[in-house]
């Protein structure tokens, strides 16, 4: 008895599926370094070498390399046996990634176990086949192409001879590279900036804080892969992007480590450096934090900005967010991490959680430095002060403008005296005192006798509201941006070349002419004061 049901069946999957999976999920030519780089790291690999002769790539590694079984294995499409606990590449997809890259694919691998193998792919007759598997549904003709018959005639794997004399490990070779990856391939800063932001690279030993993050990473057992690459005639290790000269002064502040976790669940954790000056950085490559699985990058650094309650925080700082956790699993495209309830709860609670803790570090960096800032501009003023006194100690006017100064030096460190107690108490302390000289200096100067108090002590009051006050607190000096297209620039208000000569034509024209100078400065000021500030 019959159904009349009919099943599923090879000959029911076009070849053309291979183009549309590979396009799909590696839509940056660069794409297939990082699966190569992937499988060399799950191999127990401990260096690569990566090199581009201009139109042939070979991607070598000293890694357990594979036998028969595996080479065997690595030819299926969509098929492995790689744990996505332990193995950073597990899906059986990501050896294909040259498909839009190259001509052809070789694989030489020898393991302690054999000789070694050759896996070849021949791309460049797979495409042939698929452009006339068009050109026949153009003409109005049945598909002839399945994936099965056009892989069994491109791809193969041969065991190679003792004379071949293949080193342990394996050597991916990609020759006859296409015309539109040609050009990115050969450009040295292309290919190095794709490094840096995707693999897992080792820190530059230059940078001042190296050793204390990688110390860290041998404590959570993250790994990094030493990668040398040679383009023509250039050949350079590749660092990951961080320097000293990404921050403002070289970088004061060290680097802070901060635990993710939620409801007794650990999901990694994060190291975070910031600007040593109250402005975004101004390598726009590295702003943010990178989030990273088993190494490889998550997203880019715009992905976890949203959660910043102050995107400025964001952009003064630089840093990478470290998953460890066997439910958060990259998507194919390493994009984002597949949906599961796990994700859910790491985006909903532990890393919004995690960022409040980074906000609020960063936060309290930048008002210790603006208190520290703010001390040491009360001290340059009164030196001033103290220089002033010897010359006008018997002119009782000058006398009388000089108190309202001293108001405006006094009430201008008064919010940040609690906090200068804990960062620089012997510099407060000589502070205040030399304050409290002045004051008493120059209330015993004007004092004649005790009738003469009551009468100063108005002829003070009265003087404080007077417009000397204004006059001159303007006087002070003026530390940061003392023009508002530089105030816009340190907080990275102004990216776009419109706004630029808009906001120079308000400056300019309109700011410029309604204000005198120490109107304007002190109108900066209070801008500054307000973006400070926050929401």
């Amino acid at each position: 008895m019959t159904t009349g049901r009919t099943n599923f069946s090879k000959a029911d999957i076009g070849g053309e599926i291979l183009s549309i999976l590979t396009s799909g999920l590696y839509r940056d030519k660069l794409d297939a370094f990082r699966e190569y780089i992937q499988n060399s790291m799950d191999a127990g690999s401990t260096k690569i070498g990566l090199s581009v002769n201009p139109d042939v790539v070979s991607i070598a590694d000293d890694g357990k390399g594979m036998n028969a079984r595996q080479a065997r294995q690595a030819i299926r499409l969509g098929i492995s046996e790689k744990n996505p606990i332990n193995n950073v590449g597990f899906r059986g997809i990501g050896i294909y990634s040259g498909f839009n890259l190259c001509d052809r694919l070789e694989v030489f691998t020898r393991s302690k176990e054999d000789t070694g193998h050759r896996i070849l792919f021949d791309f460049n007759t797979i495409r042939r086949e698929l452009l006339s598997e068009q050109e026949r549904r153009k003409r109005g003709q049945l598909p002839q192409l399945y994936l099965e018959a056009l892989l069994e005639e491109t791809v193969f794997v041969e065991p190679l001879g003792k004379d071949e004399n293949l080193a342990l490990g394996t050597v991916v070779v990609m020759s006859g590279l296409l015309p539109e990856a040609y050009r990115r391939i050969n450009e040295w800063a292309d290919v190095v900036e794709y490094l840096q932001n995707v693999v897992p690279l080792p820190f530059d030993p230059e940078f001042r804080y190296a050793e204390e993050i990688e110390k860290r990473f041998a404590e959570e057992d993250f790994q990094t892969i030493p990668v040398v690459l040679q383009i023509g005639n250039r050949q350079e290790e590749v660092y990951r992007p961080y320097t000293n000269s990404l921050f403002a002064h070289g970088g004061h502040y060290p680097p802070e480590f901060f635990e993710i976790s939620h409801a007794n669940r650990y999901y990694g954790f994060a190291w975070v450096c910031i600007n040593d000056a109250n402005a975004t950085l101004k390598d726009t490559k590295v702003r943010g934090l990178l989030i990273k699985k088993k190494g490889f990058s998550i997203g880019d650094r715009r992905f976890v900005e949203p959660f910043f309650g102050r995107t400025v925080f964001s952009r003064r700082s630089t840093g990478e967010i470290i998953i460890d956790h066997d439910d958060l699993i990259p998507n194919a495209a390493r994009s984002d991490f597949e949906s599961n309830s796990t994700r859910q709860i790491f985006l909903r609670e532990a890393l919004p959680r995690v960022i409040k803790k980074i906000d609020a570090w960063g936060n309290n960096i930048q008002q210790n430095a603006r208190a520290q800032e703010v001390l040491a501009e009360t001290i340059k003023s009164l030196n001033a002060v103290d220089q002033e006194l010897i010359t006008i100690q018997r002119d009782r006017d000058a006398l009388l403008r000089l108190n309202p100064r001293l108001s405006v030096i006094e009430s201008t460190i008064k919010p940040h005296r609690r906090r200068l107690m804990n960062l620089d108490s012997d510099g407060l302390s000589r502070a205040i005192d030399s304050l409290n000289g002045a004051k008493n200096f120059v209330r015993e100067a004007l004092v004649v006798d005790r009738r003469q108090r009551l009468k100063l002590e108005k002829e003070i009051v009265d003087t404080v509201q007077r417009q000397v006050l204004a006059e001159e607190e303007q006087k002070e000096d003026f530390s940061g941006p003392d023009d508002l297209i530089s105030l816009l620039d340190a907080y990275d208000l102004i990216d776009r070349p419109e706004l630029r000569r808009l906001f120079q034509y308000l400056d300019e024209n309109i700011i410029r002419e309604h204000l005198d100078q120490d109107e304007y400065l002190r109108t900066i000021r209070e801008i500054r004061d307000f973006l400070e500030e926050g929401p």
